[in-house]
């Protein structure tokens, strides 16, 4: 089939099928004399598993060792099972690190309120409250 089938077939724009094929992730995909190329049922399959992988996180690196994996016949579950869990740890990291810089945030928006007025040198919601600023002018 010819690329706007495969693209109304996968849910994927051309440019994103041709993109793939660039990248090696489909093969070689079959070209007609007038340089069209004609998608077969293998290749939709590869685009549709791309378009899953992409929605999971997966980078094309990753989804390039994946299918080259299975191109050897190795199963590559456990590879991605192992990639899903680093997502996992690296989420959750990122989850943590983001709550604290929240929390740091609140923290510092809370203090700056009680304040009336604009104080600082340009503003005290950034530079902190009265006591802050004391300490960063005594070690100048």
């Amino acid at each position: 089939m010819f690329i706007k089938e495969t693209c109304r077939i996968t849910g994927l724009s051309s440019s994103a099928v041709r993109y793939y094929e660039s990248q090696g992730l489909l093969g070689e995909v079959e070209r007609r004399s007038n340089n069209y190329r004609v998608f077969d049922e293998e290749d939709i399959e590869k685009l549709l598993f791309i378009r899953k992988a992409r929605t999971l996180g997966f980078e094309l690196e990753e989804i390039k060792k994946i299918l080259a994996l299975k191109n050897k016949g190795i199963h590559p579950c456990n590879y991605v099972s192992q990639k899903i869990q680093e997502k996992i740890s690296s989420i959750k990291a990122e989850i943590a690190r983001l709550e604290e810089e929240k929390d740091r945030l609140e923290k510092h928006l809370s203090d700056a309120s009680k304040i009336s007025g604009c104080k600082g040198t340009i503003c005290h919601f950034i530079e902190g409250i009265e006591d802050e600023k004391k300490e960063v002018v005594n070690h100048r």
